[in-house]
């Protein structure tokens, strides 16, 4: 929602929450307001040339006071970010940006590297800066028609800073890394050009083809005829090599660049409702079978126990289908992260259209499953 905020003079607004579910960025806007001074020169009405001379100058002396037409003044949009709604990606930017202005004690936004068309991929940690901390990634929008986990992770990010020094020491003795649009070209295009666009924006044979950044990660890149594609207009397009893309390179660089070991790794895509873990390119169970899937039940039973909805737990393949190159096997067999998850969103019924009155619940259930495998990974 914009408000143009109809003063003659522009004053500063300060970012508060106004609700612990809002609070206001600042764009300024491209609308502009003039206002000048008439006066009628002559008795008459009409106006000697020396007198129109004096007006085409703008500036009037009378009366020992000059009176000169105000200058042309941009109105300030007031861009409200909440999570009623989906967002573009300079509010988002713009939000976790006050973010670190308002709480610096907690808050650093740092860019770990550059998308395909030069957009910055802006990554927010949250730390109380305590040494004995461990690692927790999230990231959302790899793929960039799920809309709904960018704003699943900006809620997580609002609601942890905001509420910080409240929670358990499960929370609070981890460095919360998040990443709210990994795939900052691709989402941008679909807001402007095609909503159901799913890779990045990346040119090769002088076309946008598109690699899909999900399918770009190391371990198992381009293992077998499933799980991926190297034909460049297909939905699945691995890319020509691995981290072949400046986006799945700034995730492996921003982690394994860490000097904080990592516990969990938390993908948010959409919309199977799933909780998914290794493997994805073969069926054999991965070494910590039994473990990822108690962790990830706990999880789906605190989405249940929050609004009802039932996620299904299990390894990728046999939850979904063979997937080679993906960001989680990655994490768990090259970065050495124990937890690692790739939660599927709501919904299967709406598929990437999530009505936007769906969000909040969406958000809630989620947080309530990440802060339960909080407590799980601290006790095992």
């Amino acid at each position: 929602m914009s408000v143009a905020v109809k003063s003659a003079r522009p004053r500063r607004i300060k970012s508060t929450l106004q609700r612990p579910d809002k609070f206001y960025v600042y764009d300024d806007g491209d609308e502009s307001s003039s206002e000048s001074t008439m006066t009628k020169c002559a008795s008459n009405g009409t106006q000697t040339r020396d007198e129109q001379k004096l007006l085409s100058t703008h500036t009037i002396q009378k009366s020992n006071v000059l009176i000169t037409p105000r200058k042309k003044l941009k109105k300030r949009k007031v861009k409200l970010m909440d999570w009623k709604k989906y967002h573009r990606l300079n509010v988002i930017y713009a939000f976790i940006d006050d973010l670190e202005k308002d709480f610096p004690a907690i808050c650093t936004v740092t860019v770990i590297g550059k998308s395909v068309e030069g957009r910055d991929i802006k990554m927010l940690k949250i730390s109380n800066s305590n040494a004995g901390n461990s690692g927790v990634w999230m990231d959302a929008c790899i793929h960039s028609r799920e809309w709904i986990t960018t704003a699943v992770v900006t809620y997580m990010a609002n609601v942890l800073v905001r509420n910080f020094h409240t929670f358990s020491d499960a929370v609070t003795n981890k460095d919360w890394h998040i990443v709210p649009v990994l795939n900052p070209d691709g989402y941008e295009y679909t807001h402007t050009h095609e909503r159901m666009w799913r890779k990045n924006r990346a040119k090769y044979g002088g076309e946008c083809v598109g690699v899909d950044l999900n399918r770009n990660f190391s371990y198992a890149w381009g293992q077998g005829d499933e799980g991926s594609s190297d034909d460049p207009k297909h939905v699945f397009y691995r890319g020509p090599a691995p981290f072949s893309e400046p986006e799945s390179i700034a995730v492996r660089d921003a982690i394994l660049g860490s000097v904080v070991p990592f516990k969990a790794f938390l993908s948010f895509h959409s919309y199977y409702e799933l909780i998914i873990f290794p493997w994805g390119n073969r069926t054999d169970p991965c070494p910590d079978y039994v473990r990822l899937l108690e962790a990830g039940s706990i999880m789906a039973r605190a989405i249940f126990e929050t609004t009802g909805k039932t996620y299904k737990v299990g390894s990728t393949k046999d939850l979904t289908y063979y997937a080679c190159g993906t960001s989680i096997d990655w994490s768990y067999s090259i970065a050495k992260i124990p937890y690692s998850y790739m939660v599927e969103l709501r919904s299967r019924k709406n598929k990437f259209r999530l009505p936007k009155d769906q969000i909040p619940e969406t958000c809630s259930e989620a947080w309530n499953a990440v802060q339960k495998l909080m407590d799980y990974v601290d006790k095992h």
